[in-house]
């Protein structure tokens, strides 16, 4: 082969990516799962281990806010392409896969950036079988469909029909949150699974992770081991309009804030093939309409009135099945916190990006009753008034904040504490790394069993390799309670995640008291 002959097949090498797929078809992976499963949290998994793949990816919310877009810093991924980032929002892509749906499919089939795989997160209330059809016509060929689920969850949502409906024909299970559920719980979701799906691969995750070759089919795909390659080809989202559901907006008197509603109507949920409109099992009624909450804010809201009043509401609210998005806190207006709750186990708001362009928060909730809904709104309007007429600056809480750091200071397992970020109090876990024992994971188990039970109110910082906890103290804080129970829920943390050590290799399981 010539010196030209060599340059064209290392050209066809590199512009025809998927020249191991036959006809150059591209392949596409399936992620479906109920509400607050971790959908999301693995498409974020993916992209960040994608190495040099060219991942398409579309993302659909029952909601009329796309936080996903949000979640996955869409944008700015985006922009390395030159391409717009459009609302995927009203709607469900699989009830409508018509229209919009199927034309961004042919604009990613058609893309001159030659995508290696296209991912699709389908809405918590979707139902996928309608979406195979249309991925064989736009020349789409399904290489795997997988579900997420919810080791804990599972048994109390599995006699819902939708969810009986995302279970069918999948190829891979990821049984995810498996650090939340007991043996038996995730022994017993397991067995559910193998009848569901007809003995579909199960496979146990924590936040989603697993290897991506395990839901990326690259047998398929002829990866490049270009030069610097691994850094400089970003992921690409694509986000398409939908309008499928019932909408309506509310301005509340107040042009900074923006709440919209939606709703999917006529979706009876139908258990063991009855219909039983009139009945009610596992707190979610069989004839529901779900309802969709979307909040957007330009004003900053107050942590201390959120984590005293308006969690406390939402942890309390019955029928509430998902809250997730973006929130800008007038206590550190230069961070954005990514705010989850998928129940009282996962409650988690982190911060550690910086905003790209104007702060604004964005909260998108799910539930079965729109009164309250209004009502978790109501409190967030509550939480913007009080900014605007309470002070940041608080003495009391600086003498709180002495009195915590001087306790955790005591204790060998934490770092030493720090006020730099005031008003918050920065702490957490100290790490073991030559043991295989992570400062992110100690802090994040520690701020899932503190704020699981209500009390307190953790939220996380990230820079780099670092992970912090932060408390907030206000009016109604008690130091001394907040202390015993961290002390405590640290105990339980790192009892569970340094038991295999012995006590002669590692500092942190002597440190147990």
């Amino acid at each position: 082969m010539d010196g030209n002959e060599m340059s064209v097949a290392l050209e066809n090498r590199v512009f025809n990516r998927r020249s191991g797929m036959g006809g150059g078809r591209m392949g596409c992976t399936l992620i479906t799962g109920f509400l607050g499963s971790g959908k999301t949290t693995l498409l974020r998994h993916l992209l960040d281990h994608r190495g040099d793949l060219r991942l398409a990816v579309l993302v659909n919310e029952f909601a009329a806010s796309d936080v996903d877009s949000l979640l996955l810093d869409s944008a700015r991924l985006n922009s390395a392409f030159n391409l717009s980032t459009v609302s995927l929002t009203h709607g469900c892509a699989c009830c409508d896969v018509r229209g919009p749906f199927r034309e961004s499919l042919l604009r990613i089939v058609d893309s001159k950036h030659n995508f290696d795989c296209l991912l699709i997160e389908t809405s918590g209330l979707a139902k996928p079988e309608k979406l195979v059809a249309v991925l064989e016509e736009v020349g789409i060929h399904l290489d795997l469909t997988v579900a997420v689920v919810d080791a804990e969850s599972l048994e109390k949502i599995i006699k819902l029909d939708i969810v009986k409906k995302q279970l069918e024909h999948v190829d891979l299970v990821l049984l995810n949150k498996c650090d939340l559920a007991s043996l038996s719980q995730v022994a017993d979701a397991e067995d559910i699974l193998e009848r569901v799906t007809g003995g579909a691969k199960v496979v146990r995750s924590q936040f989603c992770k697993v290897p991506l070759d395990l839901v990326v089919d690259t047998s398929k795909i002829e990866v490049l081991n270009l030069v610097n390659e691994e850094c400089s080809v970003p992921p690409v989202l694509s986000h398409e309009a939908l309008p499928k559901m019932a909408f309506r907006g509310d301005m509340h008197q107040n042009l900074s804030v923006h709440i919209s509603y939606s709703e999917l109507d006529n979706q009876p949920l139908v258990v063991d093939g009855r219909d039983n409109s009139k009945s009610q099992q596992y707190g979610i009624p069989f004839d529901v309409s779900f309802q969709s909450a979307a909040f957007e804010s330009e004003d900053p809201l107050s942590l201390a009135f959120f984590q005293s009043k308006v969690l406390r509401r939402i942890n309390s609210t019955g029928g509430l099945l998902r809250v997730k998005g973006i929130l800008c806190f007038s206590e550190d207006r230069e961070s954005q916190f990514v705010f989850q709750w998928s129940g009282l186990k996962r409650v988690e708001a982190v911060s550690g990006r910086p905003w790209d362009g104007a702060r604004k928060s964005c909260l998108v909730l799910i539930g079965i009753d729109k009164s309250k809904l209004d009502d978790i709104i109501a409190q967030m309007l509550q939480s913007i008034d009080f900014v605007r007429r309470s002070p940041i600056e608080n003495l009391l809480y600086k003498e709180y904040a002495r009195t915590f750091c001087n306790k955790v200071t005591s204790d060998g397992r934490f770092k030493d504490p720090s006020l730099e970020k005031e008003p918050f109090v920065l702490f957490g876990l100290r790490g073991s790394p030559l043991r295989g024992i992570k400062e992110a994971h100690l802090n994040t188990a520690l701020m899932r069993i503190v704020n699981g039970k209500g009390n307190i109110f953790l939220t996380a910082t990230t820079s780099g390799q670092e992970y912090n906890l932060q408390i907030l103290f206000d009016e109604g804080s008690d130091p001394d309670n907040a202390w015993n129970e961290i002390r405590l829920a640290a105990k339980a943390v790192i009892s569970k995640l340094c038991k295999n050590f012995c006590p002669c290799r590692s500092e942190l399981a002597i440190h147990v008291h």
